[in-house]
Order: C-alpha cells, then sequence, then structure tokens
C-alpha cells in the first residue's frame, strides 16, 4: 500500500512522500499532511533497543515509502554523521530522576540539527526520484542558530 500525501486545504491534492519533499507547500498554499499514520511493525521494547540511525530508518520507511531502503540508509547515513559528537546521536540520559533526550550534539549544538541535517539528503534523493535536475535552493525565514543550522548542512554537493 502506497501512503500519499494530501493538502491541508484541498483532500484532491494527492503526491507521494518525494513529491511532497520537492513541493514543500501544496499548490493551493496548504500544508502536504500524510492520509493516514502507518504502524509499526516493530515493538516499542525493539525500538528501544536500537540505534538512533534504526529506529531513524524504522519511522522513516513507513512514512517515505517511495524511497528505497538504500536510498533511506543512505540519507540517514549522511546526515547523522561525524558532525555529531556522539555516535549515539540523541543520548537518553537519566539526571535527578528523570530521563532527557538530548537533542543538541549537532554540529550548530542546536536541536534543529537533528531534522535539518537530513533535510538535504532528502531533496536530494527526492529530485533524482523525480527527475528534477534543477538546482536545489532552500529559502527559510530564520532567526538565531536556525540560519547556522541550514548554511552548515547545505554543503551538500548536488550533482
Amino acid at each position: 500500500m502506497s501512503l500519499f500525501y494530501k493538502s491541508t486545504r484541498d483532500d484532491s491534492v494527492k503526491v507521494t512522500a518525494s513529491q511532497a519533499i520537492l513541493k514543500g507547500l501544496a499548490p493551493d498554499g496548504g500544508l502536504f499532511v500524510p492520509e493516514s499514520i502507518p504502524s509499526f511493525d516493530k515493538s516499542l521494547e525493539e525500538l528501544s533497543k536500537m540505534s538512533y540511525k534504526e529506529v531513524a530508518y524504522e519511522v522513516m520507511k513507513l512514512m517515505l515509502d517511495d524511497f528505497t531502503e538504500e536510498e533511506l540508509k543512505a540519507c540517514i547515513d549522511k546526515a547523522y554523521d561525524e558532525k555529531f559528537d556522539t555516535d549515539v546521536i540523541a543520548p537518553l540520559v537519566k539526571a535527578d530522576g528523570a530521563y532527557y533526550l538530548e537533542l543538541f550534539h549537532g554540529a550548530t549544538i542546536a536541536f534543529k540539527d537533528m531534522a535539518l541535517s537530513i533535510l538535504p539528503h532528502l531533496l536530494i534523493t527526492s529530485a533524482k526520484k523525480n527527475d528534477v535536475h534543477n538546482e536545489i535552493v532552500i529559502l527559510t525565514a530564520t532567526s538565531g542558530d536556525t540560519g547556522k543550522a541550514n548554511v552548515e548542512e547545505l554543503k551538500v554537493p548536488y550533482p
């Protein structure tokens, strides 16, 4: 079963995950959202024993089902590499009786590194999948550390 993404403003606008990534916004100005939320085929116990990259793959394979296993794993491996100061990527740390997920181990020491690290790789792969050969430009409104996170990760060469 293929998962399609629809516009929040018009249910008749439907695209694949890679098309949604390339378009950003729907033509009517709406956001692309999945038609349904797939169920995990792994238990929480199984997921808890996996690495960050393994969990990322398990989530992304469900949400980005027009990507092959090889494409997704390549994007994940390129995104979550030595720019993170720990192999764990996002360690779960116990302190004062509570658990905290540390999302600051990326290049800019900001939680935004988690999403911005993979975006260019997904864009490039989406472009190849959809036979798009145009230059890719990401335009964002930003303040604070977001701009630096964008600049750091977007030094990815586009073939």
